[in-house]
């Protein structure tokens, strides 16, 4: 029997099996040069509305894409937080993400937040805080229901909406989570970080402001494990054979001891970022474990009204 993840282009899958890319070439321009497959045709949406105005803040224009799902509104809403290492990375870079989410029954908020290294931490977690408050007040004009917002993302992403949750007073207008192969222990990640952009010393300054690495270890701001208290219901998912995984496994138990709902996915096999490996068995699999976890918690059945 073939294996279904052969249908992945090779040197796609090798470099999420392993977080580095090949010599010669950077991290960026490989991702990009399988946009065409990542970024293949999604399903149908009612709409997608492109780069729609947040604020403007240190020359930034911060905004989003906003993905309306085809059905009835009032829609939950998902603040969705792109990955790409803190550097990398856009809403365009994941638009067939956001239509399969939308298609989950999800209005879909695409931050377009502030990146390193022009734009150092907490730059991108300000960025997310601000768009959490902003669909609370803005999503019901695309069809939203800002009485359940949830916030995501993926690897760097999940970190920023983790963050958003533990560090933040924003976390407290947020219903649930979706984190999906994300660093939860900066300083803990570092070893496997450290080669996807040349080094310890590049990684930690590009996106920490130079000398404060010692300074924000246990920033909530940064590292969300050890401050999940609180957090609303989460979905952690990631793959078994993702560099990271340990990441996950270790934020799951943090919210254990917590107490917080939330439901661990491991993915057998599976590499880092698989939602975005649209012929990968785990990429069906994993929106699959979402659509469960927003059923489990009544997220895809609007609340009675008063």
């Amino acid at each position: 029997m073939s294996d279904p993840a052969a249908t992945v282009p090779g040197p796609l899958l090798e470099f999420q099996l392993t977080l580095r890319a090949p010599d010669g070439i950077s991290p960026a321009a490989l991702l990009g040069s399988y946009d065409d497959y990542v970024n293949a045709d999604g399903p149908p949406v009612a709409a997608v509305h492109h780069g729609v105005p947040m604020r403007e803040v240190a020359g930034w224009r911060l905004g989003a894409d906003i993905t309306v799902p085809l059905g009835e509104p009032p829609f939950p809403v998902l603040v969705y937080l792109h990955g790409g290492g803190w550097v990398m990375g856009a809403p365009h870079t994941h638009r067939r993400l956001a239509t399969e989410l939308a298609a989950l029954g999800l209005l879909v908020v695409s931050v377009d937040y502030r990146r390193a290294p022009k734009h150092r931490f907490p730059a991108a977690v300000q960025d997310a805080e601000f768009a959490v408050g902003w669909a609370a007040g803005h999503a019901a004009e695309f069809g939203g229901d800002p009485a359940r917002i949830l916030v995501g993302g993926d690897s760097a992403g999940a970190n920023l909406a983790a963050c958003v949750l533990t560090g933040t007073t924003a976390g407290r207008s947020v219903s649930g989570a979706l984190l999906l192969y994300g660093v939860y222990d900066y300083h803990r990640a570092l070893p496997v970080l450290a080669p996807l952009l040349a080094g310890h010393e590049a990684h930690t300054q590009l996106y920490l402001p130079p000398g404060d690495f010692e300074a924000v270890r246990g920033d909530p701001r940064l590292s969300p494990e050890g401050h999940g208290a609180g957090m609303p219901p989460t979905l952690v998912a990631v793959g078994g054979r993702d560099p990271l995984c340990a990441e996950s496994t270790a934020f799951a138990a943090h919210l254990a001891e917590v107490g917080v709902p939330h439901e661990l996915v491991v993915l057998d096999g599976a590499p880092h970022a698989f939602l975005q490996l649209p012929t990968h068995p785990a990429h069906d699999e994993g929106l699959a474990a979402i659509g469960r976890f927003l059923d489990r918690h009544g997220f895809r059945t609007p609340a009675p009204e008063s």
